[in-house]
């Protein structure tokens, strides 16, 4: 048979062998590992950059909802300053008074104010000024009833 010591060669020579072989197995999959590590660092990269790009549109729209509320907030203010002058108005006199002792004025006023009303709300939907609009002298000879829709600079005179 063969000599102990061919024996013991052949034995290393595999143990070599199986070393190495189990050595180059090992290192294949630590690259194999290596490279999901990196794709799946790519990726988090990836979702780093999206979520950076998502959170300064986010901030964008949040400037814009607040420069539009702000906006809202201010012509909210000139309504309500046109309410007021409106109720001012109306708090001077007795329409029903001055409607029995002065009918036809009366009528005249009420036609008058629904016209103009009518006309506050064409403006209010987008709808530009006509020529009589444009060549008052003032935003109260325009339309009585929403002198700041004519000329938005126009503050009411509360006495």
């Amino acid at each position: 048979m063969f000599p102990i010591g061919t024996i013991i060669k052949l034995v290393l020579y595999l143990a070599i062998i199986l070393v190495i072989a189990g050595g180059a197995w090992y290192v294949t999959g630590l690259r194999a590992d290596l490279a999901v590590s990196e794709a799946n660092n790519q990726k988090l990269q990836d979702s780093i950059i999206e979520q950076q790009h998502l959170i300064e549109q986010m901030q964008k729209d949040i400037t814009v909802i607040q420069e539009t509320n702000k906006q809202l907030v201010e012509q909210n203010q000139k309504q309500r300053q046109d309410v007021d002058a409106l109720a001012k108005k109306f708090d001077k006199r007795d329409f029903g008074v001055f409607a029995i002792d002065n009918p036809e004025k009366a009528e005249s006023l009420v036609n008058r104010g629904t016209k103009d009303v009518l006309r506050c709300l064409e403006l209010a939907s987008g709808a530009p000024l006509n020529e009589t609009e444009k060549n008052a002298k003032s935003p109260v000879e325009a339309n009585r009833q929403c002198p700041s829709l004519v000329d938005p600079s126009y503050k009411p005179i509360l006495n």
